[in-house]
């Protein structure tokens, strides 16, 4: 071959190289962005649970306020009944996980009672679903006694090493309440025996203890957002701010029946301001008493809590599969007569619209723990549970759980936002409350 031949030779077959990585990288530059690819979770998150390990006969203890009538620490009982979901999902794959319920009767001495006769019961563990000082009194007595306790609705007022919360942590609560008021100049903060936030500046507070009624408490803060116009000759307060200057309130209640009350109010007076409510308003007993009440679930309405609501199912993410299974689960449980609520006077079906995640993951908390430890001796599963970390693929519906440090919730608060919509992934229920939880607002409808 000549010199002249060999070069036009070299010189095609670079051209060829050169053109073939302009095609690569043409194709590479100009194909569709590709998925998030998901993790392969959801193989290993089936409806029914398996327990390797697990010791015949576990027993968990579930400690309650018992009532629907608005007694406080009550307000989680239907919440709790995601319990019962998660011993039915280990029931599936082979383990018998029995659950336990005993009544706080709202005290204190009726909480540490409640613990006291689960540990002679030989409970494993126990799930303290109740909040206020019968929560943290049953912790204080579960803590005394090594059991292993873990509390969905509460914190402990004592560490013990044998206790672990679900709650996010209060700077993640003050923080997620700062983006909520985001670009709000003056904070109206409406009050009925909750506790006032302490990361966000007030500008002004209407206690209803100083007012007659809810209507008059609701009359004057609807004056201060300039959605109504104060009654001539009415009495106007040396501290009250300036008519319209509101443009966000804070309402706080004792209660989610109570703070079911005021919001109702304030929407009767046509307030149409963002509501964010800080505490109490994702337990069920506030969708409930609003839905009582007449009220309306809208975006205007701004809870502050994990993203870990039934919204969380429609993700394309692990929690996204986990949540979807715990929903499936539901769905067939509630579809068996046979199963009962925790207390065993009726049906699971009637409150499975309120089953939460929370009461489901802190029983798998529990069981993996006896797994893990082969035992279902309290000591030996406090001690396995202070060594789990638990995500989608070990059965949670919500987010991760690291039980190595006292406050085992990984996600952090936020802000989420009211709606209506039904997303048709519990049982039909006529007699539930419309109202979900979303991590964004909900689009406003169309005239």
């Amino acid at each position: 071959m000549s010199p002249r031949t060999r070069l036009m030779t070299l010189l095609v077959a670079a051209a060829a190289v050169v053109v073939a990585a302009v095609v690569a990288l043409t194709v590479m530059l100009n194909r569709p962005a590709e998925a998030i690819r998901p993790d392969p979770v959801a193989a290993t998150v089936p409806v029914a649970l398996d327990a390797d390990g697990l010791p015949e006969d576990l027993s968990i203890g579930v400690v309650l306020t018992y009532g629907q009538s608005g007694e406080p620490g009550s307000e989680y009982n239907r919440a709790a009944q995601g319990a019962v979901v998660a011993a039915e999902r280990f029931a599936q794959g082979g383990a018998v996980v029995t659950l336990s319920a005993q009544n706080d009767r709202g005290t204190e001495d009726g909480a540490r009672a409640a613990v006291e006769a689960l540990a002679e019961q030989g409970m494993a563990g126990i799930v303290v679903a109740s909040s206020g000082p019968q929560a943290e009194a049953a912790a204080r007595a579960a803590g005394e006694l090594g059991l292993a306790a873990i509390l969905p609705y509460a914190q402990p007022s004592e560490p013990a090493p044998s206790l672990w919360t679900m709650m996010p942590s209060g700077t993640s609560v003050e923080v997620a309440l700062r983006t909520a008021v985001n670009g709000a100049t003056s904070v109206l903060l409406v009050n009925d025996g909750g506790t006032a936030p302490t990361s966000v500046p007030i500008a002004q507070t209407l206690d209803l203890q100083n007012f007659d009624d809810v209507a008059g408490l609701a009359q004057e803060a609807a004056v201060l957002t300039g959605d109504q116009q104060r009654a001539p000759g009415a009495p106007v307060g040396t501290d009250a701010g300036a008519a319209g200057s509101t443009d966000a309130v804070i309402v706080s209640a004792a209660t989610p029946q109570r703070l079911a009350r005021l919001v109702q109010a304030l929407q009767a007076r046509d307030v149409s301001v963002p509501l964010i409510l800080p505490d109490g308003a994702t337990a069920p007993a506030f969708a409930s008493a609003l839905s009582e009440l007449d009220g309306t679930a809208s975006g205007q309405l701004v809870g502050i809590a994990p993203s870990a609501g039934d919204s969380a199912a429609l993700q394309q993410d692990a929690q996204g599969r986990g949540m979807s299974a715990f929903l499936s689960a539901v769905r067939l449980t509630a579809g068996d007569a046979d199963v009962k609520n925790l207390t065993g006077d009726a049906p699971f079906s009637a409150d499975a619209w309120a089953a939460d995640p929370a009461s489901h993951d802190a029983v798998v908390g529990l069981v993996r723990a006896a797994g893990l430890a082969g035992s279902g001796d309290p000591s030996e599963v406090a001690e396995a549970l202070r060594s789990v970390s638990l995500g989608p693929g070990e059965g949670l519906a919500g987010p991760a759980l690291d039980f190595s440090r006292p406050e085992a919730l990984t996600a952090k608060a936020t802000p989420v936002y009211a709606s209506p919509q039904d997303l048709g992934l519990r049982p039909a229920d006529g007699n539930a409350p419309r109202l979900v939880w979303v991590p964004a607002p909900a689009p406003t409808p169309s005239p």
